[in-house]
């Protein structure tokens, strides 16, 4: 099947790189068909419960469709490809649109698909059997079937001062999941973060179902940390007060590592010098790091991750703009 998953545009290439991620990392053979700032088409041989797994992983993507077609972004275009791909299934139907574009107006094209796939069908805009996605860019026009939806509330939910312990420096739970994304975690295998702070990757990473490992050089950090993995009731993990040049006696061949770097604004150093700190830690990483898996990163400037090419090799950069001030870069490496 031809699967669309509809991106939540707050990046221009993080939605995409998270949702290829995550197909590894669910075991899901895909091929790219199409990718831009709006969606990513793929084909695969996944099944219902494979798109169910997917879902509860994304957190830059709003809907995963079955794609009916997709064709030029023209009123006749869309009718004249309607015409020709009928649904299958029986049920009721509703029919929604995403429209990105400027030049087609919604509730239009919505009634004239409705002359198309409504005939001898209840209409249910409440709970449908069937949800038909017109989603409109200025170019392309895609219709699909839903399979499933994101619902991006829940990491709104888990935002840093809504858990018992805060830091002033907490990244939000949207970034931290794509993080863990990012470095291709499985289920039942090991996560580490060396400096996790207040825990909130490891937060993402543990509702996953991934086995997680924390460190931290302050203990009221790990305190924390605690506080609010206990907060969500998660089990599967194990956290450390250490300095990053003795992780590896608490974390040995780990299967992937996510974590936020500390730059020196609101985070402890103990007066290290922050390259020598750099790495190190990089080092550290290139020693726990299982071959051929990911790690991670999060900086406060580009220009450092050289420091880790000593160590690993880079597979790509995310820069995120936190606030007006302030870009953090994501990082991706692999070690050979």
């Amino acid at each position: 099947m031809r699967l669309l998953f509809e991106l939540s545009k707050e990046h221009t290439t993080l939605p995409t790189a998270e949702v290829l991620a995550s197909l590894i990392a669910e075991g899901i053979d895909a091929s790219v068909i199409n990718s831009n700032e709006d969606v990513l088409l793929v084909e695969t041989e996944t099944n219902d419960d494979g798109i169910k797994q997917l879902a509860e992983r994304l957190a830059f993507t709003f809907m995963i469709d079955e794609l009916l077609f997709c064709c030029p972004a023209t009123i006749d275009e869309i009718l004249q490809n309607a015409q020709n791909h009928q649904l299958s299934s029986e049920g009721s139907l509703a029919i929604r649109c995403k429209n990105r574009s400027t030049h087609i107006d919604s509730e239009h094209l919505i009634d004239q698909l409705g002359d198309i796939y409504t005939k001898n069908r209840q209409v249910n805009l409440t709970n449908p059997d069937i949800e038909l996605r017109a989603v409109i860019t200025d170019s392309v026009a895609y219709l699909g079937i839903k399979k499933a939806g994101i619902d991006t509330s829940y990491f709104q939910q888990r935002r840093g001062h809504l858990r018992p312990f805060l830091s002033p420096i907490t990244l939000h739970p949207k970034i931290a999941r794509a993080m863990v994304n990012l470095s291709q975690v499985k289920k039942q295998q090991t996560l580490l973060d060396p400096f996790c702070g207040t825990g909130g990757i490891l937060l993402e990473a543990g509702l996953l179902g991934v086995n997680i490992l924390g460190s931290d050089i302050e203990q009221k950090m790990i305190d924390g940390s605690q506080k609010n993995l206990d907060f969500y009731h998660l089990k599967n993990y194990r956290l450390y007060c250490a300095d990053i040049g003795n992780v590896a006696r608490y974390a040995a061949a780990v299967d992937a590592i996510a974590t936020d770097f500390p730059y020196a604004r609101s985070t402890t150093t103990k007066g290290e010098q922050l390259t020598r700190l750099y790495n190190r830690a990089f080092e550290t990483i290139s020693q726990v790091l299982k071959k051929k898996r990911y790690a991670v990163v999060g900086l406060s400037n580009e220009d450092i991750a050289t420091i880790g090419e000593q160590y690993l090799s880079v597979v790509a950069i995310y820069p995120v703009k936190s606030h007006r001030s302030l870009t953090r870069y994501f990082v991706v490496y692999k070690k050979d």
